[in-house]
């Protein structure tokens, strides 16, 4: 699926101090940094909150944004979210040429339903939900599609499986994308079973006085 672009509105931020910009954010903004390699200085902005949230759940990973009088293309680098509330604090933009290659992370969608699930009892692990890719910035994406319909009971999927079109993967090959693997069954702990009249020591051994006393823990 190709690339999607979104608008996104910011505004120069004034606002610095930790003061600022706990009432910046009572006030329904996120800050954020722009910077750009052709930029000598990173600008802070600020961005609505639930404008920011609206953009992140769109298919887009190139984002569109007013710097001054001009339009510039970005990459979202890097989102700091708070640590209970998953509320977003901060969030950076890289300003990207759109014939530049860049490193991004791609989300994988799996579509079907494997057979080793469906018919044979497996268990269907995940684990990566996404690739580290390199491709031009005009070519990047919206997600990777693997159809995992025909995976048998024991069949794996590896980063290198993957079609990625004209995209350069950055994962090793052989990282672990998905498994249909035996489900866990409850452990069971094995106990030493004594029978009546059988000791659990030796014959002719008597169990010392410290064996014999409970300890405390």
């Amino acid at each position: 699926m190709s690339m999607k672009d979104y608008l996104i509105e910011i505004a120069p931020r004034e606002e610095l101090g930790k003061r600022d910009v706990r009432r910046l954010r009572k006030d329904g903004f996120i800050p954020g940094i722009y910077y750009a390699p052709d930029q000598k200085q990173a600008m802070p902005f600020k961005v609505d909150a639930k404008e920011l949230r609206q953009a992140l759940h769109s298919d887009a990973l190139v984002y569109r944004v007013n710097i001054g009088d001009q339009r510039k293309n970005v990459l979202i680098k890097e989102i700091q979210y708070h640590p209970v509330t998953d509320e977003i604090l901060h969030v950076d933009f890289k300003g990207v040429h759109m014939d530049e290659s860049v490193e991004v992370k791609v989300p994988i969608h799996i579509i079907g339903r494997a057979t080793g699930v469906k018919d044979e009892g497996g268990q269907l692990h995940q684990t990566l939900m996404e690739l580290d890719i390199r491709c031009l910035a005009s070519a990047i994406p919206a997600h990777f599609e693997v159809d995992i319909s025909a995976l048998h009971l024991g069949d794996t999927i590896h980063a290198g499986d993957v079609e990625l079109g004209g995209a350069e993967l950055v994962n090793s090959p052989d990282s672990m994308v998905i498994s249909v693997a035996h489900p866990r069954g409850p452990e069971v702990e094995e106990e030493a079973e004594v029978e009546e009249g059988e000791f659990a020591f030796d014959e002719g051994e008597e169990p010392s006085a410290k064996e014999s006393e409970p300890t405390e823990e």
